[in-house]
């Protein structure tokens, strides 16, 4: 099995060592007894190419993961509703890699500019999402550790990831 699953003081939490594929993410949902929420991208974000080879390390109160984009890829922080870059509590903005590949795909022009050679786009789609109060240790699709204390499981298209609950909750709705 490609992941492990805990509960301590009644909170859900998930650990993987390799990465999680979406046949992982259905059976992780059959274990929770829940079914996924489907969620929508409300934020923003802002993002530019990487003109070289740039490590970049996404941080959201501790270090979360790092990731190093290839010339082309896009370099990509989340910005609010209101279109302000989103900060942890130590100031940090929330900043992260997407391949060339994937970016079209996920995202379209908002017409608007960030400033600092980056555009500001919006989310084509809905993910899946399962909750993890207790946090989660898994190996992210860049094959980098991924953590956070409280969070969600993504399933978006073929690519299973993490997402900080702070984070999530400012940047994702959930239908009614």
């Amino acid at each position: 099995m490609a992941f492990r699953m805990s509960t301590r003081d009644g909170k859900a939490r998930l650990e993987a060592d390799t990465r999680l594929q979406p046949d992982d993410f259905q059976s992780i949902a059959v274990r929770l007894g829940s079914p996924a929420l489907q969620a929508r991208k409300i934020g923003y974000v802002a993002a530019r190419h990487a003109d070289a080879a740039e490590v970049v390390d996404t941080h959201w109160n501790g270090k979360e993961t790092t990731n190093t984009a290839q010339k082309g890829d896009w370099i990509v922080t989340n910005l609010s509703p209101k279109r302000e870059p989103l900060r942890d509590g130590e100031g940090r903005e929330d900043t992260y890699v997407i391949t060339a590949d994937r970016f079209a795909k996920l995202y379209e022009p908002a017409d608007a500019s960030a400033g600092g050679g980056s555009a500001v786009y919006r989310a084509k789609g809905v993910v899946s999402a399962l909750r993890f109060d207790g946090g989660f240790d898994i190996v992210a699709p860049w094959g980098e550790r991924q953590t956070a204390p409280a969070g969600y499981l993504i399933l978006n298209g073929a690519e299973v990831y993490g997402s900080n609950a702070e984070t999530f909750r400012q940047t994702y709705k959930i239908p009614d």
